[in-house]
C-alpha cells in the first residue's frame, strides 16, 4: 500500500498553525474571559457585549447574611438569623434535634410567598427518606416540632420571583444549628 496520497504537513505549517492557535486564544481571553471572568476589559468589548455584568460580585451573599438583625430584640428565642433567597433559586437552612426534642419557629419574609417544604430527614440513613411536615406556599410560617426521630430538620424555601427574598427565622428549643445546606 502506497501512502504517497496522504498529505503531510510541512514544518512551516504547523508553526503557523501553533502561532495562530495562540493568537486566537489570546484575542478570546482579552475579549471574552477577561471581562466575564475577571471584568478587566481593556478593548471595550466586553462591556458592548454586556460581559462585564458577569464579572461582579453578588449584591447579597447568602452565607454572609446569616445574622441576627441589627437592634432585634431576641424575645424569649433563642437564634434569630435572617437568610436571603436569591431569586429564582432555593436554599435549606437546618437543625440537628434528637427524637422527641421540641423546636418553636417562627419564620416571615419581606413580602412574598414562598415555596417551603419543612421536613426531616433521619441519622445515618442512606436511602433518601424524608419526612415532610408541612409543605406549602406562604410568607409566613409558625409552629412547635416535637422531632419524631434523631436528624435533620428544617426548610427548604424555594424563591420562585424575580428578585431576592429575606426571610427572618426565630427559633428555640433543644437543637443545634447546622445552618445553611
Amino acid at each position: 500500500m502506497n501512502d504517497s496520497n496522504v498529505p503531510v504537513q510541512s514544518l512551516k505549517m504547523l508553526i503557523i498553525s501553533t502561532i495562530s492557535a495562540i493568537l486566537l486564544a489570546f484575542i478570546i481571553l482579552i475579549t471574552i474571559v477577561g471581562p466575564a471572568e475577571f471584568g478587566i476589559d481593556p478593548t471595550g468589548l466586553g462591556k458592548a457585549m454586556g460581559l462585564t455584568v458577569l464579572a461582579k460580585p453578588l449584591k447579597q451573599d447568602t452565607k454572609e447574611k446569616l445574622s441576627c438583625p441589627p437592634g432585634e430584640p431576641l424575645e424569649g428565642w433563642l437564634d434569630v438569623v435572617v437568610i436571603n433567597v436569591p431569586a429564582a433559586s432555593g436554599l435549606e437552612y437546618k437543625f440537628h434535634l434528637k427524637q422527641n426534642a421540641e423546636l418553636t419557629y417562627a419564620w416571615t419574609t419581606d413580602g412574598a410567598k414562598l415555596y417551603f417544604d419543612f421536613h426531616g430527614e433521619p441519622a445515618g440513613d442512606t436511602t433518601g427518606y424524608f419526612k415532610s411536615f408541612k409543605e406549602t406556599t406562604d410568607s409566613q410560617s409558625n409552629g412547635v416540632l416535637t422531632a419524631p426521630f434523631t436528624g435533620s430538620h428544617g426548610w427548604y424555601w424555594e424563591n420562585k420571583t424575580q428578585i431576592p427574598v429575606q426571610i427572618t427565622l426565630k427559633t428555640k428549643g433543644q437543637y443545634t444549628v447546622k445552618g445553611l445546606m
